[in-house]
């Protein structure tokens, strides 16, 4: 720095200055250099010289902080000059620098906890960005920066002039001195991602200024230096909840099993993905289910859990039957929001029981017993599923059975007559699987004279036909022969009754008459009557068939020239075809030639499309003869079943009969003529396209 010093009509031979120290407050004395004072000398005679009487300014470079005053200053004739120069204060440039953080990673709803050390002659003022997500968000700054109980005179006079002009600068410079203020800024960081503060300008109380240049402003977008900045990563803080799991939806568990506890963890990253590293780390209180309240709340024995997470879908396994309540969860170095429900109840539910108890089913047109009702009473946590054996004659079965409840009933009535048992051998519930039953209470034991029954064998089924088809559908019988079956055909409200009587096989089929109508017909079965002379009805044994209103149709269609074509011999000639029905359809088609022949070929063709093409290369009257699609037989339209295919006359040259020309062996034989003569014949030519014409070929 600079330090002006004027000189107004005086050549000096001695300036002395005193520099007061800010620190140590030792006065030194400093003399300017013989060249310093040849240099103001040599300005002063050049000022003389042209005439002019101006102040002639030397400035002295200080190189040391501290206050400057103008002591002894004598002339060319050693007089002291007169001075009136007030202090001048030189002190080092403000600065600022960043604290050093603890951590360089924060969490959402953390405080910044940033610290700016701003150094410089107080009251100091200091300008900083924040940066989020590479978006510049605002400026700040802080002014009338200094410790705690400084004073200074230029806090009430504003600046060193007005200071000076009111006397309130005196002998204490302490004020002047470099002060150290540390700014600590503590604002909520409400938004994950990238935050950064950077230091942009600083300035002291004597008005000196020193700007940071951003990386925008920067001709080579440098960054700032380190100190001047300080980043931030702030993370999304995890989320833990309790799914399908609460105190009235407790986990249930066999005995000695264990489960995953139902923990739900959520972690987002600043643009809202899943980040890659999802580790975290759970703790939860734990009370043995029969330590628990009478509210059932934790009572005195709670101890306490923990599991280090690899991934968002790691789970604790649980075993131990109490109450479980997630406390906290952290994942990196933030700490997580545990959500409800947070506590979740584990309990073994008791082992399944099966109890049973049956009755006869009696035949109310014999009086005897044709099966048994067997009654389930059940323990346990539904569904439930029974895994039991049918036993006949040595033949053994096995079946299971299915209980939403905690009843049911299992009736029994075999098709066939005879000593027939019932084994229960295994209970499942939602909890155990295969637990097995022993015990004779599990087996029942019935001589059972089996009543009659008949069966489809496509029962409650659905089927497709055509007009004219029959149904037919195979029908099983039980009991003992010769049997009498009753059945129904039912179709638009209508029902015919049939009956079959004396059947002597266990297998009977029923054939309908041909379905001459479109529509659905349903084939039911009403009774069977065995040789006991005992009518059984038959309940939900039916057959439906749906019939087809219109059989399929096949013709040729009606181009604007008609059926029929006239092509360039040789060429494919596409035929269009209409047809109904569904596809794909089969076609049957012949050739007649001239219409005389006896015995034509019959050439068949798959199409797709209703109104596809028939292909042929030859000609004739084609003929459609017959057409099925995928299912039925259909008729020909005979008023459009033929396509006539013809070729168109072929070109023609010949010589026309004349005196100079004669046929000799299949050759034009021209008279000979004398050398120098003209000879000459005519040519003639008959196509499709060219009218016939002759033409006199001369040549001389």
């Amino acid at each position: 720095m600079s330090i002006p010093v004027y000189f107004n009509a005086t050549t000096p031979v001695e300036v002395e200055l005193f520099r007061t120290d800010l620190e140590s407050n030792q006065l030194e004395s400093i003399k300017l250099s013989r060249t310093q004072l040849r240099d103001i000398e040599r300005r002063v005679k050049a000022q003389t010289q042209e005439g002019e009487h101006t102040v002639v300014q030397f400035d002295y470079p200080a190189k040391k902080p501290g206050v400057y005053r103008l002591g002894k200053v004598l002339d060319e004739y050693k007089l002291r000059v007169d001075r009136k120069s007030p202090p001048t204060f030189v002190v080092p440039c403000p600065r600022a620098r960043v604290g050093t953080p603890s951590s360089s990673t924060r969490c959402i709803g953390d405080l910044s906890d940033v610290t700016l050390q701003v150094e410089g002659t107080p009251p100091l003022r200091i300008i900083y960005g924040l940066t989020i997500n590479d978006e510049q968000d605002r400026s700040f700054h802080f002014q009338s920066l200094q410790p705690d109980g400084f004073t200074s005179p230029l806090t009430s006079a504003g600046t060193l002039s007005s200071a000076l002009a009111v006397g309130q600068i005196d002998d204490d410079i302490s004020w002047a001195r470099p002060q150290r203020v540390p700014v600590v800024l503590n604002e909520s960081m409400h938004t994950s991602g990238a935050w950064q503060y950077s230091i942009d300008e600083v300035q002291d109380a004597f008005g000196n200024i020193v700007k940071y240049a951003s990386p925008v402003d920067d001709p080579e977008g440098k960054p700032k230096p380190k100190h001047l900045v300080q980043s931030f990563v702030v993370k999304n803080r995890p989320q833990v909840r309790l799914k399908d799991c609460d105190i009235r939806n407790p986990l249930k568990v066999a005995k000695g099993g264990s489960t995953e506890l139902p923990v739900q963890f959520t972690l987002s990253s600043q643009s809202g993905h899943i980040p890659d590293d999802t580790s975290h780390t759970l703790k939860w209180q734990f009370s043995p289910i029969d330590t628990l309240t009478t509210s059932g709340d934790h009572g005195d024995v709670v101890s306490a859990g923990s599991f280090d997470a690899k991934n968002a879908r790691d789970r604790p396994r649980i075993s131990a039957p109490g109450l479980y309540t997630l406390k906290s969860v952290n994942a990196g170095s933030c700490e997580g929001d545990v959500q409800e429900p947070s506590s979740c109840l584990l309990l073994n539910p008791l082992e399944p029981r099966l109890s049973l108890r049956s009755e006869d089913i009696p035949d109310t047109c014999a009086g005897n017993s044709v099966g048994l009702r067997v009654e389930l009473d059940l323990d346990g946590t539904p569904p439930f599923t029974i895994r039991y054996m049918k036993v006949n004659n040595g033949h053994i079965t096995t079946h299971k059975h299915t209980v939403d409840g905690l009843r049911s009933q299992l009736p029994l009535k075999p098709p066939n007559s005879g000593h027939h048992k019932l084994i229960f051998t295994h209970i499942s519930d939602a909890i155990y699987k295969d637990q097995k039953l022993t015990g004779s209470e599990y087996t029942l034991e019935k001589d059972i004279q089996a009543a009659a029954a008949a069966q489809m064998q496509k029962s409650l089924a659905k089927e497709d036909a055509c007009l004219g088809d029959e149904a037919s559908v195979d029908v099983l019988l039980f009991g003992d022969a010769p049997f009498t079956l009753e059945w129904e055909l039912i179709h638009d409200g209508k029902r015919k009754h049939q009956i079959a009587s004396n059947i002597q096989e266990t297998k009977y089929t029923i054939k309908s008459p041909p379905l001459l109508q479109g529509g659905e017909y349903t084939i039911a079965l009403t009774s069977v009557q065995d040789r006991r002379g005992c009518k059984s009805p038959v309940e939900r044994e039916e057959l439906k068939v749906s019939v087809r209103r219109q059989s399929p149709r096949a013709a040729f269609g009606l181009p604007s020239i008609g059926r029929k074509i006239m092509e360039v011999e040789g060429h494919t000639v596409k035929l269009p075809l209409r047809l109904t029905g569904d596809g794909p359809w089969r076609i049957s088609y012949t050739n007649l030639g001239d219409g005389l022949q006896k015995d034509t070929k019959v050439f068949e063709k798959t199409v797709n499309n209703d109104n596809d093409f028939l292909e042929v290369r030859e000609r004739g009257i084609y003929s459609i003869t017959d057409v099925w699609d995928k299912q039925c037989h259909g008729v020909v339209d005979t008023k459009a079943s033929t396509f006539h295919v013809d070729w168109h006359p072929q070109p023609e040259l010949g010589v026309p009969a004349s005196h100079a020309v004669a046929r000799v062996d299949g050759r034009y034989v021209v008279d000979a003529v004398c050398e120098g003569d003209v000879s000459g014949f005519g040519i003639e030519f008959r196509g499709k396209y060219q009218p016939s014409q002759s033409y006199y070929w001369t040549q001389n």
